[in-house]
Order: structure tokens, then sequence, then C-alpha cells
């Protein structure tokens, strides 16, 4: 703005002098908001309204400032517009390289810190003589008056003004006259914070940005982001997982092209991370990839999109089988001298039978006697026996088969009760001398299993349950299996009254290669394996324990298919 060659002052008694003040300071206030609002750069209109205060009240120097906090939440003046009153060569060059990113006074032993500690406006026509004074240092210009005036938002102080050396000193009638240019210097001030938080909340998001796209680029599972079928971002890992060189290779082609047909359910409908859908993934040289998926939905480039967070499996699987395998060994090296007695029984009295049953027919076909008579019933009741026994061997050995039959895996209805009839019968050589074997079945229904694994997992429970019961005492001891049905589940639960489990152990019994046995007794993967069994059921295993009063496992399956079976 122009300014006449004599510019009206404020508070100088003459109301033409006055009036004209006004009117230049609501000129220069308006043109100083209108460069704000046109994007003009902050230093030239601070510089600009000190220009005007320090004018319009024929002030020497001064300073326009706002308030921050130290880390430690004290307040310190940070100046946007600053008179150089540098008094010396050192100090010109300090004003030239710091006075336009602010300079930072901390010290409120001062008088413009009277300001920022009380809030309220500070006058001191004699600063000399001023307890609230800090000083000058050697050589600053004198300071003969001074006015701090703070402005404040809604809640808290946004900043201050210090104006000093007004010939005659400062009065109220300045400090009213000056309302709104402190109005003006606090919106533009807050304009200032407004448009910093804006800055750094997108710097902040650039680097969230960058951070989330180093993280996924990075992260061994791969993530495909698909929207309505299509993928949009595949990372290197997916890229890998496939066979492809780069992620940008997937982009563009639908979702159903890289599973087995079926798959892509899993990777469009949301799912619970801890219950990961197994999905079958079409590697670019042909072979099938098993991962688990977990699919979530997200925002991506500002638009909904689906995240499928897939990691490869294949091998971990193999392990399992190994495993799975290593101890149904060892349950059946457990068994083997069990089943070798329960056949060597029949066995004996069939061989016993069938040696007396020759014999006989030889003697009769000498003697040329008939089968009607008491002899012939003898011979029939003989094979009878003979045929009873081979039947106990024909059973023993179809629960072997079934128990052994790992290359199976299919799924179908199976019946509860008689998978647990089947293990108890396997078990019974080493529950029978040590309790008795108590079955209290409730009505449940099938449940959608693989036979085998489930006799593993009841075959487990059982040995362990007859295990942890001391020999001696049959009749007082007991390995109790029930069933029920409840909320869609099936319960089967295993109690025994065996020595019981320390509380300090409970936690880490599902741990693979935890035992309580003896060493060279168990792999310690029994549990481990029937933690697995269950949850890939979709369903979970409870335990309950006192030490010296025995332990409770409860098995609890979903009825039907569970929705996180392998396709």
């Amino acid at each position: 703005m122009e300014w006449s060659r004599h510019p009206g002052k404020v508070g100088k008694g003459d109301p033409a002098n006055e009036l004209h003040a006004s009117h230049l300071l609501l000129q220069a206030l308006t043109e100083v908001q209108t460069e704000f609002i046109q994007g003009h750069e902050m230093p030239r209109i601070f510089d600009k309204l000190l220009s005007v205060l320090l004018k319009l009240t024929d002030s020497e120097y001064g300073f326009i400032g706002e308030v921050q906090r130290t880390a430690e939440g004290e307040p310190l003046l940070r100046t946007h517009a600053l008179t150089n009153i540098a008094w010396t060569g050192e100090l010109r060059e300090f004003y030239a390289r710091e006075a336009p990113k602010g300079l930072e006074f901390t010290n409120l032993k001062t008088l413009f810190g009277a300001v920022m500690t009380s809030g309220q406006p500070v006058v001191s026509n004699a600063p000399a003589v001023d307890p609230r004074r800090g000083g000058l240092p050697e050589g600053h210009p004198p300071l003969c008056s001074f006015l701090g005036l703070p402005f404040h938002s809604a809640n808290e102080m946004v900043g201050m003004v210090g104006i000093a050396n007004r010939p005659g000193g400062y009065d109220d009638a300045v400090i009213a006259f000056l309302q709104p240019f402190l109005a003006t210097c606090c919106a533009i001030l807050q304009g200032v914070r407004s448009e910093r938080r804006r800055r750094q909340a997108e710097e902040a998001q650039r680097r969230m940005s960058e951070s989330f796209r180093t993280l996924i680029e990075r992260t061994p599972d791969a993530i495909f982001i698909h929207r309505e079928g299509t993928v949009v971002f595949a990372n290197s890992s997916a890229a890998s997982l496939l066979g492809h060189a780069c992620g940008t290779v997937l982009r563009g082609r639908p979702i159903a092209e890289l599973v087995q047909p079926g798959g892509e359910v899993a990777l469009t409908e949301p799912s619970s991370i801890s219950a990961p859908h197994e999905v079958m993934f079409q590697h670019h040289e042909g072979r099938r990839v098993l991962c688990e998926v977990v699919t979530l939905s997200l925002l991506f480039d500002g638009q909904p999109a689906t995240v499928s967070i897939t990691r490869n499996i294949t091998e971990r699987r193999l392990v399992q089988e190994k495993l799975l395998a290593s101890e149904r060994l060892a349950s059946l090296g457990t068994l083997a001298a069990g089943v070798a007695h329960e056949i060597n029984n029949p066995l004996s009295y069939m061989l016993s039978n069938l040696q007396f049953v020759d014999d006989e027919l030889s003697a009769m076909t000498s003697s040329g006697e008939g089968l009607a008579g008491e002899r012939g019933q003898e011979i029939r009741d003989a094979l009878k026996e003979a045929l009873s026994g081979s039947q106990r061997v024909v059973d023993i050995v179809r629960d072997l088969k079934i128990y052994s039959r790992s290359s199976d895996e299919r799924r179908g209805p199976v019946d509860v009760q008689a998978v647990i009839d089947l293990c108890g019968n396997m078990a019974w050589s080493e529950i029978r001398h040590r309790a008795r074997l108590v079955k209290d079945y409730g009505g449940v229904p099938s449940v959608h299993a693989n036979e085998s694994r489930l006799g593993q997992l009841f075959l487990n429970l059982l040995i362990n349950a007859a295990q942890a019961i001391p020999h001696g005492d049959i009749q007082g001891n007991e390995v109790h299996v029930s069933t029920r049905y409840e909320e869609g589940q099936v319960v089967v639960a295993v109690r025994d009254t065996g020595e019981g489990i320390p509380p300090e152990n409970l936690e880490k019994l599902f741990n693979a290669f935890f035992t309580t046995k003896p060493k060279g007794v168990g792999t310690g993967l029994g549990l481990s394996i029937c933690h697995g069994i269950i949850t890939e059921l979709g369903g979970r295993i409870a335990v309950q324990s006192e030490p010296g009063k025995g332990t409770t496992f409860q098995v609890f399956l979903p009825v039907g298919e569970p929705p996180s079976a392998a396709p």
C-alpha cells in the first residue's frame, strides 16, 4: 500500500489524525488478508504487518511471533517478523541467515516473557527500572519503552506482538487501537498452523504409504490386491509364488485364473485371521501350490479393494504328513505287543480246534462213523469256535488297516462313536491292566472328517489317558469316554482318573515335542498332532486337569463341512 508523506499516528489527541490512522490500519489489514487468501509467501505478509504496526504506532522496532512449546511443555517464542537491530557485523550475518526461518526465544525472564507467561498485555514505559526486565546485552540499542500484546484463539495463546521506543510511551489508547491488528495476526497464524498441520499430515501419509509399499513388497508372504475379481497389485513374493519375474505381470489378470477351480471364493470373501482358508494355487509351470489365505477388505488407491495375504504351506504340509506318519508308527509301536497278544489268543484256539477237527475227521473216516452223532456235534462246535476266532483276527486287522490308512485323505460323513469304539479296541491292551473303559454315548450326528485322522486323534487321547493311570487298581480307576451334541457341535470328552497335569504344563501340552513322559517313552508329538487335526477340521480342543484327581480332554467338532476345508 502507498503511505502518505505524514501518515496518521494513533494516540496523538487529534480526532482527524486518529480517524486517518484507523483508516490506514483497516486498509492495510484488508490488503494483508487478501494476500494471505491469494497464497502469498508468509514472510512477506508478516513483514508487511510489522511495517504497518511500526508506522502507525510510531515505534522504532518490534516483532510478531508465534507461541510454541518445548519438548518439556514450556512456552517459547518463534518470530515470523523481526526488525533488524543487529549492532555488530556478526549479529547482522546471524540475522540474515536465521531470521527468514524464524528465531527462537526461550528466556521468559524478560518483558516479552511476562506477556507469554501471563497471557496479558505488558506496558513498560520505564524498562530500565522495570522488575520484569531481562537486561540488554552490551551494544544493544537502548530500550526506552515497550508494549507486548498477546492474541488468543478460543482456547490458547497463539502469539504476540512486541513494539518498542515510541516517543511518549504506550497507553490504553494504543492497545485499543491495535485490537483489529491482533485479530488479523491471530487469524493468519491459525491459518499458518492449519497449513502446517496439513503439510505434516500429507508428509506422514506419504511416509506411511512408502512404508506400506516397502512392507508389502519385502514381506515373504504373497499379497494379492484385487478389485471386482481382477488383480490390481501383486508383490514380489506373489510373483515368485506363481513362477513370474515380477508382480506387474499379474496385474489385470482375473483372480480366478490364479487358483484351482473353486478356490477363488476364499480370495473374495473376508476370512478370520485365526482360521485361514487353504487354497490350491496354479503355478506358471503347471504344478499346484498349497497355500493358507487370509482375505481382508481395505482401501487401495482410495477405492475399496480386497487383499489376500497368502503363505505357501506346501512344504509344511509334507512335513506334517511325515510327522503324522511318524506319530502313527509310534502309536502302532506302543500297541504292537498288545495287538500281538490280541491276535495270538484267537489264533491259538483256532489252531487247536482245527487240529482237533482234523484228528477227529481222520478217525471217523477210518471207522466209517457219520457226523450225526455226539462226536460230529463236537466237531461242529470246534469249527464255530475257530470261525469266531478268525473273525476276531479279521476285526483286529481291519481296525489296524483303518488306523494306518494314511494315504487316503478324503473326507466324508464319519460316525464318531464307531471310531471311538474302534480306537477303544486298539487301545484295550493299554487300558485293561490299569482301569475300566466306560462309555457314555449320547445321540450325536456324523461329522465331516477323515476316518483315519479321527482314529489317530482318539487313539492318542485314549492311550494318553491309560498311561496317566498307574498299575494296581483296575476297579478303582476308569477311562471315561462320553459324547454329546450341543450348539451345532459334537463334543467328545475323554476323562481319566490318573495323576493329573501340573498347572505350569497345561499351556505347553500342545507344543510339538513337549512331553512329561520318561526319556525314550513317546515322541512329544501326539497332542500337537491332535491339535493340528482338530484345527484343520475347524474344531477346537480344551483340557482341564487337577494334580492327583485326573484330566479331561474335550474335543469340539463342527457338524457338516467346515468353511476352512481345503478345496
